[in-house]
């Protein structure tokens, strides 16, 4: 950790602990220079540092002043579902909301996806392009069942810088979350099991549950008094 970076870690702490109270003005930048012994230039990045965290904010010919607090969204209300194991229904709601995304007047915004037809996407469009023509015989083959074995040996090396001990062969790829959930639970559970899942859960999870004849148990949130992150 660099001088500015500590600096601005001890004064971050201290805004927290309430040393230094919001609207509260924070020392000059030469007197915490002489303070902490370090050179103006370090104190400058340090309270640049607190600004680019919204903890502090400058004020022309002034100094620096302990950002106000934001006012806490209220807490939502907790969810009280049946506490027993069910049978997963609601598929035709599912399908009448998946149908809706062909109405054009309707906007996606739980999938997440991008505009593809920006302008600014066509470099993208053109390398893929040329990616494919220039392996086609491997865009159109299948690959081995575990998945890429050159991608396979890069997320191993990447484990490995983790600490955890892994080689290509103890990797699977799978084509998204949902299918590596449900070879997880294939290992572990059998038709009929139950599996415990957080509520509201999401909706392509407990139908994928469904699928493999599982039941669920929902378990409601629990948000414990001081539990939010303040900024």
């Amino acid at each position: 950790m660099t001088r500015y970076q500590h600096l601005a870690s001890l004064l971050a702490e201290r805004i927290e602990q309430g040393l230094y109270r919001p609207g509260e003005k924070l020392p000059s930048v030469r007197s915490l220079s002489q303070e902490h012994g370090v050179s103006i230039s370090t104190v400058q990045q340090a309270y640049q540092t607190l600004e680019q965290q919204q903890l502090i904010v400058p004020q022309p010919r002034s100094g620096y002043f302990v950002a106000p607090r934001k006012a806490q969204p209220p807490v939502p209300p907790m969810s009280r579902p049946v506490q027993r194991p069910v049978e997963i229904t609601q598929w035709d709601q599912v399908l009448t909301m998946l149908d809706a995304r062909h109405d054009k007047s309707i906007i996606p915004f739980g999938g997440g996806s991008p505009d593809v037809t920006q302008p600014s996407l066509k470099p993208i469009w053109r390398e893929l392009s040329r990616a494919i023509q220039h392996n086609l015989s491997e865009v159109l083959n299948y690959d081995e069942l575990a998945g890429r074995r050159e991608l396979r040996e890069q997320i191993a090396r990447l484990m490995l810088d983790g600490g955890s001990v892994v080689t290509a062969n103890d990797l699977v790829l799978t084509s998204g979350c949902h299918s590596a959930l449900s070879l997880a639970l294939l290992s572990v559970c059998q038709p009929g099991d139950i599996v415990a899942v957080e509520s509201p859960c999401y909706y392509g999870t407990m139908q994928m549950l469904r699928g493999l004849g599982l039941k669920t148990i929902e378990i409601p949130p629990i948000r414990k008094p001081g539990s939010a992150s303040r900024r």
